[in-house]
């Protein structure tokens, strides 16, 4: 039996070996193996130069956010990976606080009352307001984040494709200083690209122009956008924070039936954010007499508006079952459908509040995105109010868009575009108004009895036929090119309120990225070691040239000097 097994084993490796040989003498692979991306370079043979040429032109899309960071590959629809920043991925080895009972991230048992701010702050990576922000710890956030990013999702090596960042239109050196730094002192990129939000939110809606309502986390921003160029920005602290905020604050009322401290907050924090994505809502405009508006009704949804009205009246009356904050796992709550959309409407549409009582940066979001058209030119304006993109993570609240334009169709009633406010302009205007009533009737009357003689009788009988015959002789070639310019070219759409929908700024990014379209702000990694943000050149004469494309820099000649461009 000993003999006869060797005898077969050696067989066996015979065949093999014989098998093997004429797969190598074949040139195919003798074991099975897939098509790997061709911008991954880690995994592309070093010995294919080709293979790592598109490694290296391939860009990487990072879009940086308050709370999250989305990345993927360029020419792609969606990012690979979305990574948020909270407690939970700052924990380091042994850090058991998180299963600690009374934590703040203790599953879903209840947690000790927190101040608001203390509560959401644990799930941002850095605010806006420098002045209280530790600088290293935001650093040490981002390169975590980028590692994970890279070694967890991306699967490539870091520094070794081109970098495209998608930053706010308007952010503090401090901070970009530090995500620059990071970025090209950690890692070799050997140049970063940097590319506005809201310019690319407008490029993903395949536009030029277009008015972009950013309802982000820490604020909200109405940005206009004229051929990709940002005109004009407003900005308000009514945003996803606040909401957040004030839904904690409501949960806190349910789940301990006792009011407390009016600004601490004891509920989940995860528990809140799924109530707030699952179950928030708007409320349609109401009329003067507090009921809802039937023309917004039927232009958004369609279909009768008085059925329309009978059904929000019946949801309206409706209880919905929730677990409970302080025992989720046993107990729910029953909470009227209409306590869902009050912190929407105290929150982003200042319900109750005067607009003399408002500060420039508490406005609502309808009175914001009405301001922002009203500092727009006119003929910038029709435009940007036929294309209103909205962004962020408040616009997919149920009925948030249909408020907002129809608050803004309502400012533009009532107002028109005239800046000018008060009661004695308004008084004049009633004057004014008055007027034209009582003087309508007699100028009627007058227009009746001294009629304007007709065009016919007027012109002599050898000059009607003169025309006649003229129009009667019309140029074929003329005629069959205005009948193929009216059917190539379509009138713009402009002077009317219109939502159009973007695929947001990352998609946006990606598809520039992928058009090898270089940016105004290039950025390389030797000049910024050196010098860091002092070393961009303020360009004061922005109309005097227009930038070189084709180089990516600020003048033909001048291969030193770069630019912050819109972040200067």
């Amino acid at each position: 039996m000993t003999s006869g097994s060797t005898a077969y084993n050696l067989d066996e490796r015979r065949t093999s070996a014989s098998m093997s040989l004429r797969h190598s003498q074949s040139g195919r692979p003798s074991t099975p193996q897939h098509h790997l991306r061709s911008n991954n370079s880690s995994f592309a043979s070093t010995s294919s130069a080709s293979s790592s040429l598109r490694g290296e032109e391939d860009a990487i899309v990072f879009e940086f956010g308050s709370r999250w960071l989305r990345a993927g590959f360029e020419g792609d629809s969606t990012p690979t990976c979305v990574v948020g920043c909270g407690p939970e991925d700052s924990r380091r080895a042994g850090d058991y606080r998180g299963w600690l009972k009374g934590s703040l991230n203790a599953g879903t048992s209840s947690s000790q009352p927190v101040k608001a701010e203390e509560w959401t702050g644990a799930y941002e990576l850095w605010k806006m307001d420098v002045r209280d922000v530790d600088l290293g710890l935001v650093e040490d956030k981002i390169e975590r984040m980028f590692r994970e990013t890279y070694n967890k999702y991306l699967l490539t090596d870091a520094g070794t494709a081109r970098l495209v960042l998608v930053l706010p239109s308007i952010m503090p050196h401090p901070l970009l200083s530090s995500v620059l730094s990071t970025l090209f002192s950690r890692w070799r990129f050997p140049s970063i690209t940097l590319l506005p939000s809201p310019t690319m939110a407008v490029a993903a809606a395949g536009l030029r122009s277009a008015l972009v309502v950013d309802l982000g986390w820490a604020e909200t921003t109405v940005t206009g956008i004229y051929e990709y160029r940002e005109i004009a920005t407003k900005r308000s602290t009514r945003a996803m924070k606040s909401l957040l905020q004030e839904t904690g604050r409501f949960l806190t009322r349910l789940s301990s039936n006792s009011s407390g401290d009016a600004d601490e907050i004891s509920v989940n924090f995860e528990f809140c954010e799924e109530v707030v994505s699952r179950f928030l809502w708007c409320k349609p405009q109401a009329d003067d007499h507090g009921l809802f508006a039937s023309s917004q009704l039927t232009d958004s949804q369609g279909g009768d508006s008085e059925s329309k009205v009978e059904d929000i009246a019946g949801l309206l009356q409706k209880t919905v079952s929730i677990p409970s904050p302080s025992n989720p796992s046993s107990n729910y709550l029953e909470i009227p459908f209409s306590k869902l959309a009050e912190p929407v409407e105290k929150v982003l549409f200042a319900e109750g509040v005067a607009d003399c009582d408002l500060d420039d940066e508490e406005k609502p979001v309808a009175l914001l995105a009405y301001n922002a058209l009203l500092q727009l030119p006119p003929d910038v304006r029709g435009i940007c109010m036929s294309r209103i993109v909205f962004v962020g993570g408040g616009a997919n609240i149920p009925g948030v868009r249909q408020r907002v334009l129809a608050e803004v169709a309502s400012l533009i009633d009532q107002h028109g575009w005239s800046p000018v406010r008060g009661k004695v302009i308004e008084q004049q205007r009633q004057k004014l108004r008055n007027l034209r009533l009582n003087e309508r009737p007699t100028s009627v009357n007058s227009e009746e009895n001294t009629a304007p003689p007709s065009p016919k009788t007027s012109i002599g009988k050898g000059d009607q036929e003169k025309r006649d015959s003229e129009e009667d002789e019309i140029d074929p070639v003329e005629e069959k090119l205005r009948r193929t310019r009216d059917k190539d070219t379509k009138p713009p759409v402009q002077g009317i309120l219109r939502e159009v929908e973007s695929l947001g700024p990352w998609a946006g990014a990606s598809l520039v990225a992928s058009l090898k379209i270089r940016s105004l702000v290039e950025i390389e990694r030797e000049k910024f070691l050196q010098h860091g943000l002092a070393g961009a050149s303020r360009d004061l004469d922005t109309h005097g040239h227009a930038p070189d494309r084709r180089s990516g820099l600020r003048s033909g000649g001048d291969r030193s000097s770069w630019t912050l461009a819109g972040w200067g």
